[in-house]
């Protein structure tokens, strides 16, 4: 690719950021169209930002290309990850999800939201010992976390297990001591 191709390509690719960050995804989709129309070669950022503007149209089955794509090229982009496993969540496939997410894991072991995310996917998998690790794991790392269990439908299965509420109450007492420091 010559530098007119990448700084054409690099423009695209900022004006479909843009356009995704104000919420209009087929916008985003048409500069994707453009470079295509171009013959320009797709970077993983493109192809992620593809996948991204399709997932906001609800199009979970069609991201799953592009952001395979993407994680081709760039298989150390833990957000490529991340996303995959969403959409893989909603065309109901949590297995596939959770390997997702177990790659992202692979790449950083100590990420709340790949741990939470990774929670959530095994509850719906009704794995609950892997969920409670995964949770446990996430909590003790950002308490903050809990918010969003709280009011995440996905933790229902487990809501009822004694091991659930020493977790809660465990990064309930890490979030008073943060408190206080």
């Amino acid at each position: 690719m010559d530098s007119f191709d990448t700084i054409r390509l690099n423009k695209i690719t900022l004006r479909a950021e843009g356009y995704l960050e104000l919420g209009l995804p087929l916008r985003t989709l048409a500069e994707v169209k453009t470079a295509n129309d171009l013959n320009l070669p797709f970077s993983p950022r493109l192809l992620y930002l593809e996948g991204s503007a399709l997932f906001e149209l609800k199009k979970y089955r069609d991201a799953l290309f592009p952001l395979g794509q993407a994680v081709l090229l760039e298989p150390m982009e833990i957000s490529y990850w991340l996303l995959i496993g969403m959409c893989q969540k909603r065309v109901g496939r949590c297995d596939l999800a959770i390997e997702s997410l177990e790659n992202a894991l692979i790449l950083q072991p100590n990420n709340p939201v790949v741990l939470y995310n990774l929670a959530s996917y095994h509850a719906l998998a009704k794995q609950t010992d892997k969920c409670l690790k995964y949770l446990a794991r996430c909590l003790h790392l950002n308490p903050g976390f809990r918010e969003f269990v709280n009011h995440e439908p996905d933790f229902n299965l487990v809501r009822t297990r004694p091991e659930f509420h020493q977790i809660m109450l465990e990064s309930d007492e890490q979030l008073k001591k943060e408190e206080l420091v």
